[in-house]
């Protein structure tokens, strides 16, 4: 893979580097890499998967991953080189639209990290990868056919609603720097875990919160029977709450409370029994025990 420009630019930075332009620039690389890597793959008119791993080779990018300076960029790197192999499914070119499918392939089972980065697909370009996979169903051309319903198998991708994820900007993210005096000290004020902890056991939002999830639910199922496609994802916001709370704290709420149900329940019982006791049965007294006994 070609990285001369990169190697440029950061040569000729004065000063701290710039992560956030060398993010962009490798980008930049890769996706020129990819238009000439598809341009040569096209010229073969060949939609085989071993005539792409040819070309892959020719062009080096069997070392794709190598020379990283920086191995925590390695998954947005990963996140941008799939964002833009997924640009290629859009072209008109069959030959391209294949190659770009054989890249994604290629570069999510190569992943040289633990977690491995899963393929974002929105749902246009979801429905258009099943439409080039159907083409090349009808002209028996089944590699793409096979490596599709592999990915999907293995769980490579994840469906989402937007290409890329929603977040803050990075100028308005707050830089911290993290020093040797700083690793050992700790914030009771910020601690997510006495807050947490504070949200279970005291905040009285949490019981509208399942109040208005159970609402929603209701509401939802309700207008699912007038829409039949409609998907309706179940949530338990508040029992998923209560488990991660139980797993941190080693405290089970579930047991907790049923506990306190069966001892109100085993109270009003025995509050009913002791009055039908007492007023059903005599009571034996002392003058009872001085009285002649009438039996023979």
């Amino acid at each position: 893979m070609d990285l001369t420009s990169i190697d440029d630019f950061k040569s000729k930075k004065p000063g701290p580097f710039n992560i956030y332009r060398y993010d962009a620039q490798l980008a930049i690389a890769f996706q020129a890499d990819c238009e000439d890597l598809l341009q040569k793959f096209k010229q073969l008119q060949n939609c085989s998967f071993a005539t792409f791993v040819e070309v892959w080779k020719q062009t080096c990018f069997i070392s794709v991953f190598e020379g990283q300076q920086y191995i925590l960029m390695l998954q947005t790197f990963l996140e941008n080189c799939f964002f833009i192999a997924k640009k290629f499914l859009f072209s008109t070119d069959p030959y391209i639209q294949t190659g770009g499918v054989y890249i994604l392939y290629a570069l999510y089972y190569k992943q040289p990290i633990k977690e491995w980065v899963k393929i974002r697909l929105t749902r246009a370009e979801a429905d258009k990868m099943v439409e080039i996979v159907e083409v090349h169903k009808s002209f028996n051309s089944l590699d793409l056919v096979f490596i599709y319903h592999k990915m999907r198998k293995d769980g490579a991708f994840q469906y989402c609603a937007l290409v890329q994820p929603v977040g803050l900007e990075a100028r308005f993210l707050r830089r911290y720097d993290l020093s040797n005096e700083e690793l050992q000290r700790t914030s009771s004020t910020n601690d997510p875990l006495r807050k947490f902890k504070e949200l279970m056991e005291e905040d009285p939002d949490l019981v509208q919160l399942e109040e208005t999830d159970e609402e929603y639910q209701k509401l939802v199922n309700k207008y699912k029977v007038k829409n039949e496609k409609l998907f309706v994802f179940p949530t338990q916001i508040g029992q998923e709450l209560k488990r991660a709370y139980s797993n941190v704290f080693n405290i089970d709420l579930e047991d907790d409370e049923e506990r306190a149900r069966l001892k109100e329940v085993k109270s009003r019982a025995m509050s009913n029994m002791n009055a039908t006791y007492r007023g059903e049965k005599a009571v034996l007294t002392a003058a009872s025990l001085e009285a002649p006994s009438t039996s023979k």
